[in-house]
Parts: C-alpha cells; sequence; structure tokens
C-alpha cells in the first residue's frame, strides 16, 4: 500500500503550530495600529491550527495599517478587502504567518490606547 502524499504535508503543517512544549503558539497581539504605531500584547493561540501572523493594509488609499495575533492556517498569507456600510471598502489586509513564537514582532512602538482611538475615530469620520 502506498502511502498518501497529500497527508504528509497536511500533518507536518498542523504539527509545525505547537512549539517544543506541545502547547499552541504565544504571539504578539495588535488589534489595530497605524504605520509601526500599535499598542502590542502577548497572547496564546487557542487552537494548534493557528499560527500567528502580522496584516499590512491601507486604509482610504493613504493610511498604513498593521494588525498582529493568531490566524488558522487556511487565512494565511491572502488578502482580504475589509467592508464597512454599505459595500464600501475600508482597507485590503494582506496577511503574513510564521510559526514559532513571538515570531510576528516587527517594528512596533507600544503607545497609548488613547491616541490610537482617536485616529480610528478620525478614519470613521471620514466614511
Amino acid at each position: 500500500m502506498k502511502p498518501n502524499k497529500l497527508l504528509a504535508p497536511a500533518t507536518l503543517q498542523a504539527a509545525s503550530a505547537v512549539n517544543a512544549k506541545g502547547q499552541t503558539l504565544e504571539c504578539f497581539r495588535c488589534e489595530l495600529g497605524f504605520w509601526d504605531l500599535c499598542y502590542t500584547t502577548k497572547t496564546n493561540c487557542s487552537d494548534r491550527d493557528e499560527l500567528c501572523y502580522v496584516g499590512t493594509g491601507k486604509a482610504a488609499s493613504v493610511l498604513d495599517i498593521k494588525v498582529k495575533g493568531c490566524l488558522p492556517m487556511e487565512k494565511c498569507n491572502k488578502t482580504t478587502v475589509v467592508e464597512f456600510l454599505a459595500n464600501k471598502t475600508l482597507y485590503t489586509l494582506e496577511t503574513t504567518c510564521c510559526e514559532e513564537d513571538l515570531c510576528n514582532a516587527g517594528p512596533s512602538i507600544q503607545l497609548s490606547l488613547v491616541p490610537l482611538l482617536l485616529t480610528v475615530l478620525l478614519i470613521a469620520d471620514m466614511f
């Protein structure tokens, strides 16, 4: 009986989302950041099929957006259009995943939530 060639990569990929201790990955999390400004915390992925990721996009064709956290493997390395009210595109988001604890660090600056919230409200007011 021949081994199933499709099963081996899927098994390797599923196993790669688990760290050396047999737990889910620990990733940096940022709900919404602008340019490289992001209020970043640490989080543990809730599922063994999740990887750490960084999502980057552009809102209103001028504002760079960044998000970080855990993402299901099937949503990795894709571009998503995020719409807001009546099919108006708010931004496109391109996700990039990685498979090690805290591998989605990248440049980030800790900042308080107040300036971040004010920026979000300003963008929402534009629409």
